[in-house]
Formats: structure tokens, C-alpha cells, sequence
């Protein structure tokens, strides 16, 4: 029977008891895990069977035949084909249960944790208008010749859209200028990055005000994207880093210097890491305005210049990798510097968690996992994880003990002027 139900096109009744990493809802029939779209805990659902696997189904939502208590109207005419919000439809108070649990059970499933020390999620004060830059699609085949917009969730096809909620309205302002006029769209590249408050196609370098702070960023470099949360985030980086212990601030994929420049101190050496010179270009330049001058920048793969680095004693090492997280050589190589505390910040918690379990391994301690909801109503969350040096001591004068848990080389001789 079991088989029969489960096939390709059958539809069958589930009711929806959590949801998992990445957006999906999960519900059982007769044993058999099965993951829904656009639903919520608490939905009893009609679904149709898209593909079957060993120990689990993917399924379609077909209709809603008893909401969810924590269900709302996603009030978005993209709503289910635009591939950007998966959380559209969850009142935004249970989102930020969602996403707790979720960092919560990675680090547990993942990183083998057990009762990991994860702090109450800090939400964003806004659930819309917090994007300051957006990164749309240019596709040719549109009712107006190139269409502009995002993929749809199928990842592979563009869905042409007047404006997002989430962005802040000059961009929208800027979309829409665009997309009337038709010389514009033809001269756009397939993909193309829009700041707030600044024309289509702008390539030098943007300037955002962080709190007290003003740094200049390159056009097509990586920045956070909440308006609203960079600065909170930055401080939690910050007041991670030991204020006291002696030795340099290793800032590991720093891009335009965002965490040196809240975590560095005028006394303090700063080592800045990263792949992309006109980031390490920035980050010079924002660190000298601050009047931090000791500043040595490498570029290069981080397993690649931590392989060849000997920078005496590090105080803290700031960790902000892409989305895939850190090689295990990489990690390898961070924990023989023997950095007193490391600040890992992510917006992946399965690879962070990964990453964090190999640091473990490597004698250091898991002192507390801080998600942020930078992406509210999207299927995405930041994390800082702090860890200690195992024996080393605190401020308290204890010393810390590991807790038990159940690229391209460099391409430009190492130093960046």
C-alpha cells in the first residue's frame, strides 16, 4: 500500500509539523518523511507527490485544507514563484522560533553538539525596506524585450517583477526607471547589482555609514544587506573579540574591513585575508581613516595565505566565509596559529556548524552561537559562533576545556599596498 501511495502524482492528506532548513514544510504519512513547500506547522495540507526517494518524498502544495495558527497572507503578487521568500506566509514572531531551532538542531545533527549554547535570535526591526542592495537577473524574451527580475524557485527561469517588498524603495525606484526605459535594459549585463539611494550601474566605489562609522565599499563587492542589522551584527563580532589579550586581530575573508573596524584597536595589529583585491583596497583605505595604521593585507585563498602566515601572537581570528564555509585545510591551518578566540559568522549554519565541529576537534571550546535574522520573510539567517582556545584564560581566571559534543593560490606575491 505504502508504495502504491507513495508514487509520482498520487495525492494524499498531511499535516505539517515542522519546518525544515531551507523552507520546506515536513509532515509523515505512514512513516514516510515528506517535504512540502509554502507551508508552516501546524497546516493540514493537500499534497501531490513530485519524486519519491528511499526515506523520504518531495511533494507539491495543492491546497490548504486547515491553516496553520502561525499562517498569514504573504500580501506579494510573486508569492510562490518568485524564488526570494520562503517565509512570506509565517507570522514573522514564529519565523524567528523557525529559524532558532533550525541553527539550534544544525549545530546539534551537524556539528555533534550536544545542547549547544545558542542565544535567543535578535530580529531585524524591519521586515521590509531592509535590503540595501539587490542583485537582479537580465534575461532576453520579455513582453518588452530584456526582462528584469529574480529566479524563480526552479532556480533556472526569471520571473519579471515591478517591485519587492523587501527592498529599500529607491531601489525600487530604480527598477522601475529601468524598466521603462529600453535602451537601459539593453546595455545591462545578465546580472547586475543595484545599491540604494544610487543609479543603475554605478561602478565606483559606494559609501555606507555603519553607526559612527563611514567606509567606502567597492560597486560589485560583497556588503551586508540588512540596513537595519549590519551595526548590531559588527558589535557582536566586536564584543566577541577579546578586548585585553595581546596579540594581532586575523580578520579571514574581510572584504572591505567591516569587523576590523569595530574590533580593531589603534595598538592593535590587524591581518586582513581576502580573494578580492579591490575589497582589500577598501578595507586599507577604511582602516587608515580610523587611524589604524598597523595593517598588513594578503590576498589569496584563506588555506593558501594561512599556510604561509606567521603573525606571532593572535588575540582573535574573525572568520566570514561564503555560504560553502571553510575548507578542512583551512581549518587546519587557523587552529595552529592558535588564535586565543575565534569569531565564525555565517549565513549557513550546516557548514558553520561543520566548520565549528572541526575547530572543536582541533582543542577549542563552543562559547555561544548568536543568530540574527538578517534576511526576515527568506529562508536565510545569520550565525556568530565564538570559540575559546581550550587552557586558555579567561577573564575570569579560569581556563576554558573542549566541550564534549555526541582554492587558487595567492595571485599577487602575498601583500596588498
Amino acid at each position: 500500500m505504502q508504495e502504491h501511495r507513495f508514487m509520482a502524482g498520487n495525492r494524499i492528506m498531511v499535516e505539517i509539523s515542522d519546518v525544515a532548513f531551507g523552507g520546506k514544510g515536513v509532515g509523515r504519512s505512514e512513516g514516510m518523511v515528506v517535504f512540502v513547500p509554502w507551508t508552516v506547522d501546524g497546516d493540514v495540507v493537500e499534497v501531490e507527490i513530485d519524486r519519491v526517494h528511499r526515506n523520504y518524498a518531495e511533494a507539491e502544495l495543492v491546497k490548504i485544507i486547515t491553516p496553520s495558527p502561525f499562517r498569514v497572507d504573504p500580501s506579494c503578487p510573486y508569492y510562490g514563484v518568485c524564488g526570494g521568500c520562503h517565509y512570506r506566509h509565517i507570522t514573522g514572531g514564529h519565523e524567528l522560533e523557525i529559524k532558532e531551532k533550525q541553527v539550534r538542531d544544525a549545530f546539534e545533527r551537524i556539528g555533534r553538539i550536544f545542547s549547544p549554547p545558542v542565544r535567543t535570535i535578535i530580529s531585524s526591526p524591519r521586515l521590509s525596506g531592509y535590503r540595501q542592495k539587490a542583485d537582479f537577473h537580465v534575461r532576453d524574451g520579455g513582453p518588452n524585450g530584456r526582462a528584469v527580475g529574480f529566479m524563480r524557485t526552479d532556480g533556472t527561469t526569471l520571473v519579471e517583477i515591478d517591485r519587492c517588498d523587501l527592498l529599500d524603495e529607491s531601489i525600487n525606484a530604480e527598477l522601475a526607471a529601468v524598466r521603462a526605459n529600453p535602451a537601459c535594459r539593453d546595455g545591462m549585463p545578465e546580472r547586475m547589482a543595484v545599491w540604494s539611494n544610487l543609479p543603475c550601474g554605478a561602478t565606483e566605489d559606494i559609501t555606507r555609514r555603519v553607526g559612527d562609522l563611514v567606509m567606502e565599499v567597492p560597486a560589485r563587492g560583497f556588503f551586508q544587506a540588512n540596513a537595519f542589522l549590519v551595526e548590531t551584527l559588527a558589535k557582536q563580532v566586536a564584543g566577541a573579540c577579546p578586548e585585553s589579550s595581546e596579540g594581532a586581530l586575523l580578520d579571514c575573508c574581510c572584504g572591505s574591513g567591516l569587523f576590523s573596524l569595530f574590533a580593531a584597536r589603534k595598538d592593535r595589529p590587524v591581518i586582513g585575508i581576502d580573494i578580492d583585491e579591490e575589497a582589500l583596497r577598501c578595507a586599507r583605505e577604511n582602516l587608515a581613516r580610523l587611524g589604524v595604521e598597523n595593517v598588513t593585507l594578503h590576498r589569496g585563498t584563506l588555506e593558501a595565505v594561512l599556510g604561509r602566515l606567521d603573525p606571532g601572537p593572535v588575540a582573535a581570528a574573525v572568520v566570514d566565509p561564503p555560504r560553502a564555509g571553510i575548507t578542512k585545510r583551512a581549518a587546519d591551518r587557523l587552529a595552529s596559529l592558535e588564535p586565543a578566540t575565534v569569531v565564525y559568522v555565517s549565513c549557513n549554519p550546516s557548514t558553520q556548524a561543520r566548520d565549528v565541529r572541526r575547530l572543536i576537534d582541533l582543542g577549542y571550546e563552543l562559547v555561544e552561537v548568536q543568530p540574527l535574522d538578517m534576511f526576515p520573510r527568506t529562508k536565510h539567517v545569520e550565525t556568530v559562533a565564538v570559540l575559546a582556545r581550550a587552557g586558555v584564560r579567561s577573564e575570569d581566571g579560569g581556563t576554558t576545556e573542549p566541550r564534549d559534543g555526541t582554492g587558487d593560490e595567492d595571485q599577487s606575491g602575498g601583500i596588498v599596498s
